[in-house]
């Protein structure tokens, strides 16, 4: 009898240290990691060395998780999930002043071609986007600088017609987005005559929610559909 107790305890015991000492694959961790980076893809250019360690160690903990080091698995993708959540919150806080980088850093790699080249150029060019605070149509430090490299252009063009659309994001009304939308493009119209521009060469059109040009409920969303477009036409 004492020694079938005795079996019997060896065993819970074994047991025990089976269910105990043997780590399991850490997939809350990987997944909660991976999730965090996606949450962080949009605005990962704008914080792109964190983004990048957090997807290394995501690798990492992968990599690991398939050699059945999960302890340490776990905490490369712990670690991972706090990086790409700095690298969003980072990213959201800098992405009006990186976007403007951006534009700079694209006209510096293509300059404008020479004067005899410009009528044929001149059929493709985009005009740089107007971004916008929350529920807001004032024009930032940003804006104006943006809106400065619009008016050079369209004094040198002075054949072209531009259509300026309004939008922001899909918070508020319908109405009231179409009326913000307005706002902000006759903001935008009136900032340009300003600055020389005849107004009549420049058109109001606003579109609210209905355009975006993000799709999703991220902080970084909301700013890149808070903005105005402009459309040259002939």
């Amino acid at each position: 009898m004492k020694r079938f107790n005795l079996m019997t305890l060896l065993a819970f015991i074994a047991g025990v240290m089976m269910l105990t000492g043997c780590p399991k694959p850490p997939k809350k961790a990987l997944s909660d990691a991976q999730q965090a980076l996606l949450d962080a893809r949009g605005v990962k250019d704008c914080a792109s060395d964190k983004f990048k360690a957090a997807q290394r160690l995501l690798d990492e903990a992968e990599e690991l998780s398939k050699q059945e080091k999960y302890e340490e698995a776990e905490r490369k993708a712990k670690a991972a999930q706090k990086l790409a959540r700095e690298a969003k919150l980072e990213g959201e806080a800098n992405w009006e002043d990186c976007q403007k980088k951006k534009q700079l850093a694209d006209k510096a790699e293509n300059p404008e071609p020479v004067e005899e080249e410009d009528e044929e150029v001149d059929e493709q060019l985009t005009l740089d986007t107007v971004y916008f605070s929350y529920d807001s149509s004032e024009l930032s430090a940003d804006a104006r600088a943006v809106l400065d490299e619009n008016v050079r252009w369209m004094k040198k063009h002075t054949d072209k017609r531009v259509v300026l659309e309004g939008h922001t994001d899909e918070r508020g009304t319908p109405e009231y987005n179409l009326a913000l939308g307005e706002s902000r493009a006759r903001r935008v119209k009136q900032y340009a005559v300003q600055m020389g521009v005849d107004g009549d060469r420049l058109s109001i059109l606003s579109y609210g929610e209905e355009k975006p040009a993000a799709f999703g409920a991220t902080a970084s969303d909301y700013a890149k559909n808070r903005r105005v477009e402009f459309v040259p036409k002939n």
